[in-house]
């Protein structure tokens, strides 16, 4: 990442939308820290997200013997290779 990207971000000039972003409470450091990782790094790290997310569901899921919830998503069988 070039290095006025990077200055852009950690000081937004005034009235900017980075300005306004910062001033309304989002942390442009976490917006630094994710554009610095390749696009493919940052789809891995979406997928880990996914993934625990999911066990989290499937490990607190209601013993109530309904079946498996149809919105729930086989990770296993996502195509994370096409564009």
């Amino acid at each position: 990442m070039k290095k006025d990207t990077e200055a852009y971000f950690l000081n937004p000039p005034p009235g900017s939308a980075a300005a306004r972003a910062r001033d309304f409470g989002i942390d442009l450091t976490l917006t630094l820290q994710r554009l610095r990782l390749t696009p493919d790094e940052r789809v891995r790290q979406l997928q880990r997200a996914m993934f625990e997310i999911e066990n989290m569901r499937v490990d607190h899921k209601p013993q109530d013997g309904k079946a498996d919830d149809p919105s729930r998503v086989d990770l296993t069988t996502v195509d994370t290779t096409s564009g």
